[in-house]
């Protein structure tokens, strides 16, 4: 079985040099070429991704070293590697730590020793992949782990967690930032102080009910217990820190990543656009206008990506539904119960095969208390609205 061979970008003003470097390296790599920074900064965007990326340090307009700073921020597993002459040494040193450069070769440099650096490099950058990839088995690990914990000791809680979760995700995409991923888990985790509240405490919050001084200086404190918790895991302190500043997430805030800091807003107004919409009675746009003119000044990036979700929200419908006519992707607005009022799953949740088949298990010896409200598109509910019609005689 032959394998694909590693990607390659070479970068440099002069064609001859180019050439002559893609007539060499093509044998083994699959190499592209660009002239200036900007066609580089072209086949990274509808090219890459690229296992190494090399670019001369001497170029009109925008130098070798800046050009590789860009390349950190636009595709920061691709290794780098600088071409330099003797003239302009330093200048690429001062540029390393910024653009993270994996090898300098001096100028005029022979193809071989550009090949063994470039060996180098895709040696570097499968490993920066598989210790990627292993982060990323860890981290869903634990989040999986976490969430089964809360679901096994908080269902309310938990019905929460997964709402927030979807929403997170919706308004990731809508501020379109990057590692949105990030967002996702710190709202899927951020109810995991609820395990310090007994049920009837979380119940009486849903409700809208007054609390006990000591059930509301438990609240207070609910979002740093959760952090305590998630800091606890591994690889998962950013997380940490986004849900750590919910009690002040909402206010411009300066000392911390800028990134941390977004997602903290985005949390932040997520997680009262859920009170409002699931436990204070708002409407959707009711409560968006409510936020928006918030005295805690929300971020106005946040106000804007929640406008975007709550916009295409309103192409939705909210249905019931019978046992049969579930289908994946519908996200219950009610508490499936039994008839005798115990709660099965929690308002949040999304349908999928796994939860279809335990519900079907479950009413062949218990009662269900039917139908179920669920929320769809407006084309589902027209193509079940059709379907029950065509039953009808």
């Amino acid at each position: 079985m032959t394998t694909t061979p590693e990607r390659v970008l070479l970068v440099d003003d002069d064609p001859n040099v180019l050439k002559a470097y893609e007539r060499r390296l093509r044998r083994r790599f699959d190499v592209e070429t660009a002239l200036c920074s900007e066609e580089g900064v072209t086949a990274v965007n509808f090219l890459g991704p690229f296992a190494v990326i090399v670019s001369d340090m001497a170029m009109p307009r925008e130098n070798g070293a800046e050009f590789l700073v860009r390349m950190h921020e636009l595709s920061p597993e691709s290794v780098r590697i600088m071409l330099t002459g003797n003239a302009d040494q330093q200048t690429a040193v001062q540029a390393v730590n910024r653009a993270r450069v994996f090898r300098f070769l001096s100028k005029p440099c022979q193809a071989d020793d550009l090949e063994e650096a470039i060996d180098a490099g895709i040696q570097e950058y499968r490993r920066i992949c598989a210790e990627r990839d292993l982060m990323s088995q860890t981290v869903h690990g634990v989040v999986a782990m976490l969430s089964r914990v809360l679901s096994l000791t908080s269902p309310i809680a938990f019905g929460r967690a997964n709402r927030l979760r979807a929403f997170a995700r919706e308004l990731g995409e809508a501020a379109e930032i990057d590692n949105a991923w990030e967002l996702e888990i710190a709202a899927a985790l951020s109810q995991l102080g609820a395990v310090a509240l007994t049920e009837q405490t979380l119940a009486k919050v849903a409700q809208g009910q007054p609390l006990t001084a000591a059930e509301s200086e438990l609240l207070s404190k609910q979002y740093e217990t959760a952090a305590e918790l998630i800091a606890e895991a591994p690889r998962l302190d950013q997380i940490a820190r986004v849900v750590a500043l919910q009690a002040t997430a909402a206010l411009p805030a300066t000392g911390d990543d800028p990134v941390m800091l977004r997602n903290a807003s985005l949390l932040a107004i997520a997680l009262e656009f859920d009170h409002l919409t699931a436990n204070a009675g708002c409407g959707a746009m009711e409560a968006v206008d409510r936020l928006a003119t918030d005295s805690k000044s929300y971020d106005p990036l946040a106000i804007n990506a929640l406008r975007k979700v709550v916009a295409k929200h309103d192409a939705r419908r909210i249905i019931d539904v019978e046992l049969n006519e579930l289908i994946d992707g519908m996200h219950l607005v009610e508490d499936l119960k039994t008839t005798t009022g115990m709660v099965l799953v929690a308002k949040g949740h999304d349908v999928t095969a796994s939860l279809r088949s335990r519900l079907k298990s479950y009413a062949e010896t218990h009662e269900l208390h039917l139908p179920m409200r669920v929320v769809v598109s407006s084309d589902l509910a027209d193509e079940i609205e059709s379907r029950r019609l065509a039953l009808c005689p």
